[in-house]
């Protein structure tokens, strides 16, 4: 792929609409998938012009220089093993210095939930003339797949719900798929409301047909709130704090609204 496709397909996937942006960062990886190593190396085989790109893997933050596809270095992260990889352009005649920014990477995301991105400006790195290595060059090196199918979007705000939530039940074609937390009010309110509920909320919507979201403050007799997410044969039902309401309403419109 060149590089005018490669930026094509770069505006491509920000004018997506199951892009998800929280607080002006995009979410690249959520609970794990895809791999937040290849997600990482995704984001920086889109990235031609040259930029400082800001991580951000459940709070933990740190920072890489990429350019044309290539990733030039690690310039900022909370690691005290680090110091030999941070502020030094990687080459492929360099192997240990690569192994070990691998390790530095991994550590700080490997088991991130929630992993996002940031663009910023470019800062001084390096020397100029020195490139780096191809982000896809580096998945071979690393082992890393790259090449993962994007999940289904109810699939990928499942993820996200599931990230909120106290407890959840999630349904395809009326069996379970997942569970999480003490479900047994959650279940009782899938058995005695929800299918009357809907079948209210039909008589008074005009249009019937399409996804829903549903969100109910205080609902739970432990005051905690309710949302109930349908799509086509997919039903997630979850108790969640109410100071989760906005980012999941803001998921539901990025993957479905």
């Amino acid at each position: 792929m060149n590089d005018l496709a490669a930026l094509s397909q770069k505006i491509a996937a920000l004018a997506a609409t199951d892009v998800v942006f929280e607080q002006g960062a995009r979410v690249i990886s959520i609970g794990g998938e895809p791999g937040p190593l290849a997600a990482i190396l995704g984001v920086i085989d889109d990235t031609i012009l040259e930029r400082e790109l800001e991580f951000d893997a459940d709070g933990r933050i740190f920072r890489v220089v990429a350019a044309g596809r290539r990733l030039r270095g690690i310039s900022a992260v909370s690691d005290p093993q680090a110091e030999t990889v941070v502020g030094e352009t990687l080459s492929r005649e360099e192997p240990a210095v690569l192994d070990a920014a691998k390790a530095v990477l991994t550590r700080a995301c490997d088991a991130a939930n929630r992993l996002s991105v940031r663009s910023l400006p470019p800062a001084p790195f390096g020397k100029g003339g020195e490139r780096g290595v191809s982000a896809m060059g580096l998945a071979e090196l690393w082992e890393v797949d790259v090449d993962t199918t994007p999940q289904p979007p109810f699939a990928r705000f499942a993820k996200i719900a599931r990230g909120a939530a106290t407890a959840m039940i999630h349904l395809e074609e009326g069996e379970v798929l997942e569970q999480k937390g003490d479900v047994a009010p959650l279940q009782t309110m899938l058995e005695t409301q929800v299918s009357a509920f809907l079948a209210r909320q039909d008589k008074l919507r005009r249009v019937t047909e399409g996804p829903q979201f549903i969100c109910l403050d205080s609902a739970m007799a432990d005051g905690s709130s309710t949302t109930l997410a349908l799509s086509d044969d997919s039903l997630v039902l979850l108790s969640h704090g109410a100071d989760a309401i906005p980012a999941l309403h803001r998921a539901w419109k990025a993957l479905l609204g």
